[in-house]
């Protein structure tokens, strides 16, 4: 939670330099008008049989002065998500409320939602994705 949170306050180039360093690499990078959108990716091996994947992404949108960040962390590992979800207690946030598969934390001004889906991957079976989403 804390890495999420340095992510969410940092400069882009910060931002990725400290992704790099946690063995993320930059997947992709869109910019349009008042917008960038980064994408990283993590790929780790446990087996022969498994990968698992991690992916982190934000988005920086421009309006005038202000900028805005969203920070979305999405992991296929359960017990990711429950290391997240403990991390989320340990660092001051709240359980505020549930609805459905989204939980929604509050620290002071800020929010992190936890969304738990099933996703179809091209060609797979479906598989059960855990992000969690904050941004100031």
């Amino acid at each position: 939670m804390a890495d999420l949170e340095t992510i969410l306050f940092s400069n882009a180039i910060d931002a990725d330099s400290f992704l790099k360093a946690a063995k993320f690499k930059l997947a992709d990078k869109e910019t349009g008008t008042g917008y960038n959108n980064y994408y990283y990716t993590s790929y780790e091996k446990k087996d022969s049989n498994l990968i698992l994947l991690r992916t982190v992404s934000f988005m920086d949108v421009y309006s005038e002065k202000d900028t805005s960040r969203l920070v979305l962390y999405r992991t296929y590992n359960k017990n990711d998500q429950e290391e997240m979800q403990k991390q989320l207690i340990e660092n001051g946030y709240e359980l505020s409320r549930r609805s459905g598969n989204e939980f929604f934390y509050n620290k002071g001004n800020y929010t992190v939602v936890n969304k738990i889906s099933e996703k179809q991957l091209k060609g797979n079976k479906p598989v059960i994705t855990y992000e969690f989403e904050m941004g100031r």
